[in-house]
C-alpha cells in the first residue's frame, strides 16, 4: 500500500467519525428539546393546578368567613314584624316610584349642584319613617351667596309636587363652605 491510499482511508475514517458524532448530536438535541419541551408543559399544567387549589381554599375561607358573620349577626333569620311590613310595603312594591324620585333629582338641582352620595335609611332603622339623605356640593358662584343657594334648592324640592307626595318634610341639615368657593351640603327628606 502506498502512503497515498493511506491517507485517502484515514480521511474516510474521519469523515465516517464526523458524520457518526454529528448524528449522536443532532439525536442528542432532539431527545433534550422534546423532553424540555414536555417537562415545561408538565411543569405550568402544575403551577396551573397548584394556583388553582390556592385560589379555591381562599374562596372557601371567605364563605366560611361570611357565614359565620351572618350566623353571630342573624342576617338569614330576619322577619319583618308586620308594622315593619308595612311600613315598607309601598316602598319596595313600588320601584317606579323610586324611579321617578331619581330622575327628577337632576332636574331640580340647580345646574352648578353635584350629588356625592344618596343614602336610603341611613341609620339603618327599622320600623321608623322613610328617610332619604341627599349629600352634595354647590359650586360657587362669586355673584351670589353660597347658603342661599342650598336653601333654595331645598326650597324647590320641597315645593316639587313629587317630592311633596312623598315626603312630608325636606330640610337642610347641613351646609358648610369648603376651599374654592364651593359648599357642601346635607339634605333629609322625610
Amino acid at each position: 500500500m502506498s502512503a497515498h491510499f493511506q491517507v485517502n482511508f484515514r480521511r474516510e475514517a474521519f469523515r465516517r467519525e464526523r458524520a457518526e458524532a454529528r448524528r449522536r448530536a443532532t439525536g442528542l438535541g432532539v431527545w433534550v428539546t422534546y423532553f424540555g419541551v414536555l417537562v415545561l408543559v408538565l411543569g405550568l399544567y402544575g403551577l396551573n393546578a397548584w394556583s388553582l387549589a390556592n385560589r379555591t381554599q381562599h374562596l372557601e375561607r371567605q364563605i366560611v368567613r361570611q357565614r359565620t358573620i351572618a350566623q353571630r349577626s342573624g342576617g338569614g333569620s330576619w322577619i319583618p314584624t308586620p308594622a315593619e311590613a308595612a311600613t315598607m310595603e309601598p316602598w319596595v312594591g313600588d320601584t317606579g316610584r323610586w324611579r321617578d324620585l331619581l330622575e327628577r333629582l337632576p332636574r331640580l338641582l340647580p345646574a352648578r349642584a353635584r350629588l356625592t352620595g344618596v343614602q336610603w335609611n341611613p341609620d339603618a332603622m327599622t320600623g321608623g319613617e322613610r328617610r332619604l339623605v341627599l349629600d352634595g356640593v354647590l359650586h360657587g358662584d362669586p355673584r351670589q351667596d353660597r347658603i342661599a343657594g342650598a336653601t333654595s334648592m331645598v326650597a324647590d324640592l320641597a315645593r316639587d309636587s313629587l317630592f311633596a307626595a312623598n315626603f312630608h318634610s325636606v330640610r337642610l341639615l347641613s351646609t358648610r363652605v369648603l376651599d374654592g368657593g364651593d359648599a357642601s351640603f346635607e339634605v333629609e327628606c322625610k
